[in-house]
């Protein structure tokens, strides 16, 4: 019986010291530059679904008509918008803000323009009078091609303004001077009296005179 008790005693001692050490909070400070290096590399971030895309009725535009568009003396472009809440008018260039809505572009040639309010766009048309909201991903190509013609429209603005600062060209050279200008004009003259037309205010020289009498252009002196 006691051989027996001190086997079961002996068997114990084991099963004991584990549970002491499972009681005791792991640690894994050793294993931290291992850890570090992620060796089994990044777990991919979970993906997160975009927002539904807006209908026309749940637009901020829902209630905006685009009336009419000019362009200025300065090339700019301004639009004219209706707002049917409140009866009111709205006047905009690029860039420019008014009630919170802001104009990002305009399209001369679709007759379209996109507007902005707080995080949303939506684009507005004469001819139709629809009104389209865009998705985040229309909203940054609608962005990245504004920002390229601001940037086109900047530069013409910039070369124009370059042009009209330069000072005036100089006034063209004269063809002839001194004698040969005065012989030009004997010749001009003499051409204008065959012609029949008045003459110039210069006289002729007895020379001229005579070769206009043997031409018969003028008759010989008395």
């Amino acid at each position: 019986m006691k051989r027996h008790a001190k086997l079961l005693s002996f068997l114990a001692l084991p099963l004991l010291a584990a549970a002491a050490r499972a009681d005791e909070t792991a640690d894994f400070s050793r294993y931290q530059v291992i850890m570090d290096r992620k060796p089994f590399g990044v777990a991919p971030p979970v993906p997160v679904a975009p927002p539904p895309p807006l209908t026309a009725e749940q637009s901020f535009a829902r209630t905006l008509r685009l009336s009419g568009m000019w362009q200025r003396g300065d090339g700019s472009v301004r639009v004219a918008i209706i707002d049917a809440n409140g009866n009111r008018n709205l006047y905009l260039s690029v860039g420019e803000m008014e009630e919170g809505i802001e104009l990002v572009s305009v399209d001369q040639q679709s007759e379209e323009a996109v507007l902005r309010k707080g995080t949303e766009m939506a684009v507005l048309k004469i001819s139709s009078g629809e009104v389209q909201p865009l998705t985040q991903e229309q909203q940054q190509q609608r962005l990245t091609q504004d920002q390229a013609q601001r940037m086109s429209y900047a530069e013409r603005r910039k070369e124009r303004e370059r042009q009209r600062q330069q000072p005036p060209p100089p006034p063209p050279e004269p063809v002839y001077t001194g004698a040969e200008l005065e012989k030009h004009l004997q010749e001009y003259q003499m051409e204008v009296i065959r012609q029949g037309l008045p003459p110039l205010p210069l006289p002729l020289t007895p020379e001229m005179d005579a070769q206009l009498v043997s031409e018969g252009v003028l008759p010989p002196m008395q």
